[in-house]
């Protein structure tokens, strides 16, 4: 499929709607990772830095299978106007926080619609075109992050000294309508799906964002009376994840259950990384805000970069060797990330970073397509949403696991180095894990994959 034929044949507006929607969570995505070194100095509350990221990253995992499965049996339509809603009304009450820990509470309301929101894009992505389409439709999803990667986070780092923190959240409503707007009414063409079996109590996913908010939160605050509190949390969740992801998904088998076990293991090792960048730069190698900014630039561009290459040789170049080759540019960055914290010169997160982008343009995109590829017809919302859930939980645990890693040496009046040194090691081993794997990514029938009955 060509590049023009995406706003061809009744899909211009579409197309159009999607990347727009895309480029809304460019922004807040990168604002929010630039001005949270200056959110901490004005509130305060460093122990709750991880919970602003990871209580947007749980919502997104709430709301992803609740998206994915509504938008089977209602449409696109409805559950999109719903979820931009959601996320429009906990953006301005974000820039309305007095205390870290409102804040926290405030993204909660965000992620969830962020995430819905999110997951009805992709679902209408893997309903509407070819499989040969499907690469170039997210390599401009990819693309919608250029702009915002060159932009956002020195916007963000120049609202947030000159005007206030608060107006980077503000900004963000109009265009956030205007996306909205765009997207909609080719979302309400999209028909619902004919299939039965497709509702899913709010039950699981619910008790699954608890569950894993109560290990991190535990983590957080670390002592021994929290012990407890993380064993309730795992108690919690994998039941409600054995019923929300594919059948043989914790037994990583090929196909679908596999490629979303590796979103998982690839974001948390990207997002370990970038969320906590701007920290290490600013806090431990004294640099600015906006000279860390740079950093989280120069892999947003490259991601869109390495996922332009993935499009044109996806056809003809296997998907495991894609992902294998993705993720050790990952774990190599990371690595050099290591390097920077004890020392080394500081041309390391720069170039560093740029390789971790690339990487994950070629993995990324990679993994969704085994996801859309093993989705039967009518399932297109449950495939995504399983994807998305394992995408928004490397978003949590990333977060949350180095927010926990920092706390911990926090606890033991160790350096903020230390916590930092283990936050990058756990994001380390997540890369290997997804580079294991890659083996296994070869498509099942459409038959074979499965989901637990709700």
């Amino acid at each position: 499929m060509r590049w023009r034929e995406l706003f061809q044949e009744g899909r211009g507006q579409l197309t159009a709607g999607i990347l727009l929607v895309e480029f809304m969570v460019a922004i807040e995505a990168l604002v929010v990772t630039a001005i949270m070194p200056a959110i901490k100095k004005d509130l305060g509350g460093l122990e709750f830095y991880g919970l602003v990221f990871t209580g947007f990253s749980l919502a997104g995992l709430v709301a992803s299978p609740i998206a994915g499965r509504a938008a089977d049996r209602r449409g696109p339509g409805r559950p999109f106007l719903l979820f931009t809603g959601l996320f429009i009304a906990g953006t301005l009450l974000s820039g309305l926080a007095t205390s870290m820990p409102m804040l926290a509470v405030m993204r909660v309301l965000q992620g969830f619609g962020a995430g819905g929101a999110y997951t009805v894009s992709l679902v209408a992505v893997a309903r509407s075109y070819p499989e040969s389409g499907r690469a170039r439709v997210l390599a401009l999803l990819a693309g919608a992050w250029i702009v915002p990667g060159l932009l956002g986070p020195s916007y963000g780092a120049l609202v947030a000294s000159t005007i206030g923190w608060r107006w980077a959240f503000f900004s963000i409503v109009p265009l956030t309508l205007v996306a909205a707007a765009l997207a909609l009414p080719a979302l309400r063409r999209l028909p619902h799906a004919e299939t039965s079996g497709l509702h899913l109590p709010l039950r699981w996913p619910i008790q699954l964002g608890a569950g894993i908010a109560a290990v991190v939160v535990a983590l957080s605050l670390i002592s021994w009376a929290t012990v407890p509190l993380v064993i309730i949390g795992l108690i919690a969740a994998l039941p409600a994840l054995r019923r929300i992801l594919p059948e043989g998904s914790f037994r990583a088998r090929r196909g679908m259950p596999v490629a979303v076990i590796s979103i998982f293991l690839l974001i948390t090792a990207f997002i370990a990384g970038d969320y906590f960048i701007p920290l290490l730069l600013t806090a431990v190698r004294h640099r600015s805000l906006a000279e860390a900014g740079v950093v989280i630039t120069l892999g947003t561009v490259s991601w869109s970069l390495g996922s332009w290459w993935q499009s044109r040789v996806v056809i003809r170049v296997p998907r495991p060797r894609l992902v294998m080759l993705g993720a050790a540019m990952v774990g190599i960055a990371l690595t050099a990330m290591l390097a920077t914290i004890v020392g080394a010169p500081l041309v390391f997160p720069y170039v560093a970073w740029l390789i971790a982008g690339i990487g994950m343009g070629i993995a990324y995109p990679t993994l969704y397509m085994v996801v859309m590829e093993s989705a039967s017809q009518g399932r297109e919302g449950q495939a995504v949403g399983a994807a998305e859930v394992g995408e928004r939980l490397g978003l949590a645990l990333g977060g949350g696991l180095g927010g926990a890693s920092i706390a911990i040496a926090a606890a033991a009046h160790a350096s903020l180095s230390v916590g930092l040194t283990g936050a990058l090691a756990l994001a380390l081993v997540a890369a290997l894990g997804s580079v294991a794997l890659a083996p296994r990514l070869t498509p099942e029938r459409v038959l074979d994959v499965r989901f637990p009955l709700a």
